[in-house]
């Protein structure tokens, strides 16, 4: 169940043109879960369990974010890096 969700997330972001134009890049595994990178810096990383989607940004062990939604997930996603 797990890999279903994550694989879902990684697909709408891929999908994602904002994210594309500002040069993020996605690499999925599942033992890392969808890592969201640019310029060799990672900016965050999305991993499913059984509460939910859990975003994990750098220099952090706690998750910053949380929802059981992956079109919530996105749009966290976008609004949190396009700021960048």
């Amino acid at each position: 169940m797990t890999e279903a969700h994550n694989r879902r997330l990684f697909g709408l972001l891929k999908k994602n043109e904002t994210l594309r134009l500002k040069g993020y890049s996605l690499a999925y595994s599942q033992a890392n879960g969808i890592v969201i990178d640019r310029a060799g810096h990672v900016h965050g990383i999305w991993n499913y369990d059984a509460n939910g989607y859990k975003w994990v940004s750098p220099g952090n062990s706690e998750p910053r974010f949380r929802t059981e939604d992956a079109k919530s997930a996105l749009l966290y996603t976008v609004v949190v890096l396009a700021q960048d």
